[in-house]
C-alpha cells in the first residue's frame, strides 16, 4: 500500500495560490522599480535644468528665457510630486502583496510539514505491521517445526 497524502489536493491549491501571489508580488515590485526610475529621472531633469538656468542667470540671458526655464521647472515640480504620490501607493502596494506572500508561504509550509509528519507516521507504522507479520511467520514456521 503506497503512502497517499490525505490533504494532497489542499497542499497543491495552496501550491498554486502561493505561485499566483509569487507573481502578483514580483509585478508589483516592478511597478514600483518602474516608477521610482520614472521619478529619479525627473529629478535628474530637474537638477540639470536648475542648473543650466542659474548659468544662464550669470550669462545674463533674456528674462523670457529665464521665465521659460522657471515654468518649465514648475511643472517637473508637479510630476516629481505626482510621481512621489505613485511611488508612495507602488510601496504600499508591494508590501501588500508582500505580507500575502509571507502569509501563502507559511500556509504552504504548514501542509508540507503536515505531510512530512504523516509520511514519518506511515513509515513507523509499516514498519510495526512489518515487524508484526515477521514475527508471526517466524512463530509459524517455529510451531511448525514442533509438530514434525
Amino acid at each position: 500500500m503506497a503512502y497517499q497524502f490525505r490533504m494532497e489536493q489542499v497542499l497543491e491549491y495552496k501550491q498554486q495560490v502561493k505561485d499566483r501571489t509569487q507573481k502578483e508580488y514580483i509585478e508589483k515590485q516592478g511597478r514600483f522599480e518602474e516608477i521610482g526610475y520614472e521619478l529619479y529621472e525627473a529629478l535628474k531633469k530637474k537638477e540639470t535644468l536648475q542648473a543650466q538656468q542659474s548659468q544662464r542667470m550669470m550669462d545674463g540671458d533674456k528674462v523670457i528665457t529665464l521665465q521659460h526655464y522657471n515654468q518649465y521647472i514648475d511643472q517637473l515640480d508637479f510630476q516629481v510630486e505626482s510621481l512621489q504620490q505613485r511611488l508612495k501607493h507602488a510601496r504600499e502596494n508591494m508590501q501588500t502583496a508582500h505580507e500575502r506572500l509571507l502569509s501563502e508561504t507559511i500556509d504552504v509550509k504548514k501542509y508540507e510539514k503536515l505531510k512530512e509528519r504523516q509520511f514519518s507516521r506511515y513509515q513507523y507504522d509499516s514498519k510495526i505491521e512489518e515487524m508484526k507479520a515477521t514475527d508471526e511467520l517466524a512463530v509459524l514456521r517455529y510451531t511448525s517445526n514442533e509438530i514434525r
